[in-house]
């Protein structure tokens, strides 16, 4: 596990260039959007509805309107502008993210059986969230809440897993579904056990895809060469296998440095995850801290890790 740096580069404390720029442009957006749904009440009460067809363009930019979402890029967890639960509101607070690896009993010689997490165990961890509240989200719907004036739910939570198990489909997925929630999968782009017809799946049902680089290699014991594949190709290799944006990525064993955080952001994610425990905040967008979750905690050690972390 890496700690946090005592000097920080700027970016790590200020929003990137891009985010400041996206989040103006939503700004943009949505008063356009209220100017828009203004003219069309105008038009119910006064009998005017031609005339402010005619006002925004006619039929021709319906036809350009078509062209330009035909042509944009597939992006994930993207919620119109009034089409939030009734009871999400704006959030710019820290988020709760648990990290989760395999979902199964240990394997029998496995180097690292804390990384697994009976099915049981998992179960009766999201149950408790749900009897408590909380109510699942993705990485992106929160930073769209820091950055981009988006909402969450009174109580949001992020369900991440970690190098793509097979388990991760066979055995969270469905507790997922049961509660209506996304998960995210930081899946590795080469070796994993997880096949993508399963990951299509979760991705389809509301999940978030990240990066876990190529290989899940410690991206601070690398060459610079190497280090941009793991993390720039990464990207793209997931983008094309599954046709969307991504844009957040989990360090391999949470291990960082200024080199490896600069990579990240020329790379053009959002954010990305770190395991130090504790709560994620919008001022560290690329050490987003995480919960780890193990196979010793069973339900009291996860209630636990949340209320050590400040999650209520």
């Amino acid at each position: 596990m890496t700690e946090p740096f005592h000097d920080e580069p700027a970016f790590l404390t200020e929003l990137p260039e891009e985010l400041r720029e996206r989040r103006a442009l939503a700004i943009r957006r949505r008063r356009w959007r209220r100017r828009l749904a203004l003219l069309a009440l105008l038009a119910v009460a006064g009998g005017v509805a031609a005339i402010i067809v005619t006002g925004v363009g006619g039929g021709s930019s319906s036809r350009r309107g078509a062209g330009e979402a035909a042509s944009k890029p597939t992006t994930q967890a993207e919620v119109p502008s009034g089409s939030y639960p009734a009871d999400w509101q704006p959030h710019t607070g820290p988020v709760p993210i648990l990290e989760y690896h395999a979902i199964q009993p240990p394997v029998a010689g496995s180097p690292s059986p804390e990384l697994f997490v009976p099915q049981a165990d998992f179960q009766r961890q999201m149950q408790w969230l749900a009897d408590h509240g909380f109510e699942a989200v993705t990485v992106i719907q929160v930073e769209d809440a820091w950055y981009e004036d988006g909402e969450l739910p009174p109580k949001p939570i992020v369900v991440s897993f970690d190098d793509g198990f097979l388990s991760q489909y066979v055995a969270a997925f469905p507790m997922l579904q049961k509660l209506d929630w996304p998960g995210v999968l930081n899946l590795k782009a080469e070796g994993s056990d997880l096949p993508d017809e399963d990951a299509q799946k979760m991705i389809d049902a509301g999940w978030e895809l990240a990066s876990h680089t190529i290989t899940d290699v410690d991206l601070t014991a690398v060459d610079d060469a190497t280090l941009e594949r793991e993390v720039a190709a990464s990207k793209r290799i997931l983008e094309h296998r599954f046709g969307v944006a991504v844009e957040n990525l989990a360090y391999p064993s949470g291990r960082y440095d200024e080199r490896v955080i600069s990579a990240v952001h020329r790379a053009g994610y959002r954010g990305a995850m770190a395991e130090i425990p504790g709560l994620a905040s919008a001022v560290h967008p690329y050490i987003l801290n995480r919960i780890e979750i193990e196979f010793s905690d069973g339900l009291d050690g996860f209630i636990q890790k949340l209320e050590s972390a400040g999650a209520g």
